[in-house]
């Protein structure tokens, strides 16, 4: 695995000025013989891409075609209230596909843009099933904002709100750090990025905390970062648009400009990049956009303000019901990952089992909710069927583990034995609510809300309670058939001076809720390719 942290070769070695860029060099769209690298600039300069193996004296070079990209531009409203009329101009886009690599190797790339340098490393992903770590959390939700931000936190002994000991600008910057530290393949958002999807502002916050001019602290620079939409990354703003048409699809033009997935192949050009699947060694990840079903205004819609394409309104989010694009799209994956992969992992935004306001049904009323995950539960059974191990989503932002027996849903059916689970991981910088006590959800596992008591010594949490956090997932083989999944659930347990009561440091926990998945791969056609990690 890449030591993080460690002094950067020469050929990495970052010469001053970083003006020319406006977003750092990051990575996406990984693979065993290809990487993506993207960066953005503000003048129209082609820039210069150089990699090669680690230790490797033979270095290629390729040079970058910058594409103005109108997409990021700041509104009028964001113009005239932020900037006094002198709003940062439109930047333009670079974007190298890196082919021909080796499998499981590490390599150094280096990215000159005008005057300006940044080098990291990357990994190519393995052909087989060697180990693998990667990480989720959801609801980072970013805008400037969230600087001296202090969120409502639910006292679980009480029907009392506390405030929480950190801002949300602290919280998401030591989840991230803490994140970096464990050194995973991959990181995955289940949604919602932003906090407004429309607002260019909430963007540049995104990538300040993801990117960085030194490369030991930029976290996308060096671990590919895979999101899967939002809500918010769909809404334009309080002041823009909201969900409104075509307000909304620049909201997230926004999003679809950034991110470099693999294809759908979607007949429907403006699906691509919405949902997207790809395998990463032993794992098949499915990632769906379910943030607005079909039929609009129904109980089977996730987001009943958001216009989609069958309202002719100029929205294109697509729908997930059965015998959808994106249904069938889904099930082909799933039955893919099912012959040929230990584990598949679905990542969403809509959490369909739930005690917080998304737990309640689609609606405007009391007692209802706009953007519920409820819906989402039509595609238990299909993930049942083709043995999904974990759906993973965010959301409701508090950590909640639910879980079905496949005997549940098909008593008499094969995988009856199966046990799938559900993650609301929406604690990745924003959030931290409670339960709505007027909500049972009988799948339910653990709820840190509740499941997780908070210790204080004089004044001082030591541990427990809800806090930041993500959902930690190692991959190894266990023996020599038998292959194990551990689901880690780490939070971030501010550190508080005792003589001060002032904030100083983080500490990595972990609730008592580890979860461990077992596959014999005998029955599994993917090679198997064993490698070593590092568990630092």
């Amino acid at each position: 695995m890449i030591q993080l942290g460690t002094q950067l070769p020469c050929f990495l070695t970052i010469i001053s000025g970083q003006d020319d860029f406006r977003v750092y060099p990051y990575l996406q769209n990984p693979s065993p013989t290809a990487m993506s690298v993207v960066w953005f600039s503000e003048e129209a300069t082609a820039g210069s891409l150089s990699y090669r193996l680690q230790n490797s004296e033979i270095e290629k070079t390729l040079t970058s075609n910058p594409v103005l990209v109108e997409t990021l531009d700041y509104t009028l409203w964001e113009d005239t209230t932020y900037f006094e009329n002198g709003a940062p101009s439109i930047p333009y886009r670079h974007a190298i596909r890196i082919q021909d690599l080796e499998p499981s190797k590490v390599y150094e790339y280096k990215v000159i843009q005008g005057s300006s340098s940044f080098g990291s490393i990357f990994h190519t992903a393995p052909e087989g099933n060697c180990p693998i770590r990667f990480i989720v959390y959801g609801d980072s939700e970013t805008e400037p904002e969230s600087t001296g931000k202090f969120v409502d936190w639910p006292d679980p002994t009480s029907d009392s709100d506390r405030v929480y000991l950190v801002d949300q600008t602290t919280g998401y910057r030591n989840n991230l750090s803490l994140i970096q530290s464990r050194q995973p393949d991959l990181v995955f958002i289940a949604g919602d990025l932003v906090e407004s999807g429309g607002e260019q502002r909430d963007w540049d916050e995104f990538w300040l905390h993801n990117t960085d001019a030194d490369s030991t602290k930029s976290i996308a620079g060096s671990i590919p970062v895979m999101p899967a939409l939002g809500n918010h990354d769909y809404y334009a703003g309080p002041y823009q648009g909201k969900y409104d048409q075509p307000f909304s699809e620049r909201a997230v033009n926004k999003y679809l400009t950034y991110f470099e997935v693999p294809e759908n192949h979607s007949p429907v050009v403006e699906e691509e990049g919405r949902y997207y699947a790809f395998d990463y060694g032993p794992a098949s990840f499915i990632v769906l956009d379910v943030c607005n079903n079909d039929t609009n205004l129904s109980s089977f819609d996730t987001n009943i303000l958001l216009k989609g394409p069958r309202d002719s309104a100029g929205g294109y989010a697509p729908g997930f019901e059965m015998n959808s694009r994106q249904y069938e799209w889904m099930v082909n994956r799933l039955i893919e990952a099912q012959l040929n992969r230990l584990f598949t992992f679905v990542i969403t935004h809509h959490a369909p089992y739930s005690v917080g306001p998304h737990g309640q049904p689609p609606g405007e009323e009391e007692g209802q909710d706009t953007h519920s995950g409820i819906p989402v539960r039509t595609l238990t059974p299909v993930f049942m069927q083709y043995g999904v191990d974990a759906v993973i989503s965010g959301h409701d932002e508090m950590w909640e583990r639910s879980e079905i027996s496949g005997e549940e849903i098909s008593p008499n059916g094969m995988g009856r034995e199966h046990i799938l689970h559900f993650y609301d991981v929406g604690i990745g910088g924003d959030g931290l609510r409670g339960p709505f006590d007027s909500l049972v959800n009988p799948h339910q596992k653990f709820l840190a809300h509740t499941h997780s008591p908070e210790i204080w010594e004089d004044t001082i949490l030591v541990s427990g309670g809800k806090h930041y956090g993500h959902l930690e997932v190692d991959i190894s083989e266990l023996d020599s058939i038998t292959w194990q999944a551990v689901l880690k659930p780490v939070y971030v347990l501010p550190v508080i001076d005792s003589l001060s009561d002032e904030y100083t440091d983080y500490d990595r926990r972990t609730y008592d809720d580890e979860v461990i998945l077992l596959q014999d791969f005998g029955d599994i056609a993917v090679p198997v390719e064993i490698t070593s990690r590092s568990d630092e």
